[in-house]
C-alpha cells in the first residue's frame, strides 16, 4: 500500500494498527485530544495523553436508569457515557475576569486546541446546536466559547450499534454522521473506512496508509448503516411537535410527571445542549482580588427561576414542563431547530429512570 496513492482522494480503507499514526498526527499539529476512555465502569471523554488511553473492546448497555459495560470483539462497540463535549467547550466552571483593588479588570479567556476523537453524530450535532446558542445565532457572541471552539478538530464514528436508549434518528442526528466532522470513520471488523469531510481531515488522510474503498466495503457499510437504524426503537414524533406541545401546558402529565421526578437535575447535567449558567463572584480572604466565575445552573433548581427572591416555577411540574418545553418547543422558536439530538443521555442517567420519548407521545396522544 502506498501512503497517499491519490491526493485527491476523500475516503480510504485503513488498517486498525494506522488508527494510532491518525491519533499522533492530531498530537504532532499541537492538539489537546479528548477521547473516550474507561474509567470506573463507565465510558467517559478525557484528555488523554496516548492512544492507549482510548477505551477499545468495549460494549455498553443502556436503559432507563441503567448502564452497564463489557467486553466486546469490535473495538468501539459503545457510543457515550454521562459527559460530553459541553464539558469541554462549555465547562462546569469558567473564569470570566479578575478584578484587583484598583478596580482594573482582566478578561480571563482560555485557549485550547482540541480534537475530539471518537465522538459520535449526536454529539457533533450537539456541538452545532451550542454554536448556534453562543456564536452564530447570538447578537452577543461568547468569547470565552469562542476561544475554546475555534481550532477544533473533530474524529467522528459512525455507529455500529447504538445505546439502548437513543433515538438520534427521530432527531435526524445518526446513527451514522450527517455531517460537520473533518474525519468520519466505520470500523468494518479489522479495517475501518475513513472519510475526509474538510481539508484538515483531507491533510491527515492522505498521511495514512490505506487503500481504495471495494464496492464490498461499501456494501458492508451500508449493511451496519441500516442494521444500526433498525435497532434503535426508541422514537419522537416531531412532524409539527413544538404547536402540539404548547396546546398542552395544562396537561395532567406533568404533575403525573412530577410524582415520580426527583429534581435533582441529573438529565441537565447529562444533556450535551442544556447551557444554562449563573454568574457569581468569589472574593479572597484577604479582599484582594475577585473573581468573576460562570457555573452550569440547572431549571430544576427551584431559586432557579427566582424574581426579587420569589421562584415563579414552585412546582416540579411546572420545571419539568420549562426544561421538556425548551428542549422540543421553545428552541425552535429561539433558534430554529429543536435543542435535543436524542443522544438518550437523560434516560440513561435519570435515577428513577423517566423516558422523555414515552412522556412526549403520552402528552400528544392523549395528555
Amino acid at each position: 500500500m502506498r501512503k497517499g496513492y491519490d491526493i485527491h482522494m476523500r475516503e480510504k480503507v485503513i488498517p486498525k494498527e494506522e488508527l494510532e499514526k491518525l491519533f499522533k498526527s492530531l498530537e504532532k499539529r499541537g492538539y489537546t485530544i479528548v477521547a473516550p476512555v474507561l474509567k470506573e465502569g463507565v465510558i467517559l471523554f478525557e484528555e488523554v495523553k496516548g492512544f492507549s488511553q482510548v477505551a477499545k473492546g468495549i460494549y455498553e448497555e443502556q436503559g432507563k436508569g441503567y448502564y452497564r459495560v463489557g467486553r466486546s470483539e469490535g473495538w468501539f462497540s459503545y457510543v457515550h457515557g454521562p459527559n460530553s463535549l459541553k464539558s469541554f467547550l462549555h465547562p462546569p466552571r469558567t473564569e470570566l475576569l479578575k478584578l484587583k483593588p484598583d478596580l482594573s479588570q482582566e478578561i480571563l479567556l482560555e485557549e485550547k486546541k482540541y480534537a475530539f476523537f471518537g465522538i459520535r453524530g449526536c454529539d457533533l450535532a450537539a456541538m452545532g446546536v451550542l454554536d448556534n446558542v453562543f456564536l452564530k445565532k447570538n447578537e452577543h457572541q461568547d468569547p470565552h466559547y469562542e476561544c475554546l471552539r475555534r481550532e477544533i478538530f473533530t474524529v467522528a464514528f459512525n455507529c455500529n450499534q447504538p445505546g439502548g436508549t437513543c433515538f438520534c434518528t427521530s432527531m435526524g442526528t445518526g446513527p451514522f454522521v450527517k455531517d460537520g466532522a473533518d474525519l468520519s470513520l466505520t470500523e468494518l471488523r479489522e479495517k475501518f473506512l475513513l472519510r475526509a469531510h474538510s481539508e484538515k481531515g483531507l491533510e491527515i488522510l492522505n498521511s495514512l496508509e490505506g487503500s481504495k474503498p471495494t464496492e464490498e466495503d461499501y456494501r458492508e457499510e451500508e449493511r451496519l448503516k441500516e442494521e444500526s437504524i433498525s435497532k434503535i426503537a426508541r422514537k419522537v414524533p416531531t412532524d409539527g411537535l413544538p404547536e402540539k406541545l404548547l396546546s398542552k401546558l395544562e396537561s395532567p402529565v406533568w404533575e403525573e410527571i412530577a410524582r415520580r421526578c426527583l429534581a435533582c437535575g441529573s438529565c441537565t447535567m447529562v444533556c450535551p445542549t442544556c447551557f444554562c449558567y449563573e454568574v457569581v463572584d468569589e472574593v479572597s480572604v484577604d479582599g484582594s482580588v475577585s473573581v468573576r466565575l460562570r457555573t452550569w445552573d440547572v431549571c430544576f433548581r427551584e431559586g432557579f427561576s427566582a424574581i426579587h427572591g420569589t421562584p415563579l416555577r414552585k412546582s416540579i411540574a411546572s420545571r419539568y414542563r420549562q426544561w421538556l418545553m425548551h428542549k422540543f418547543s421553545y428552541w425552535v422558536g429561539q433558534f430554529g431547530e429543536f435543542g435535543c439530538v436524542g443522544c438518550g443521555r437523560c434516560i440513561t442517567w435519570c435515577p428513577v429512570g423517566i423516558d422523555v420519548t414515552e412522556e412526549v407521545e403520552r402528552l400528544i396522544s392523549n395528555g
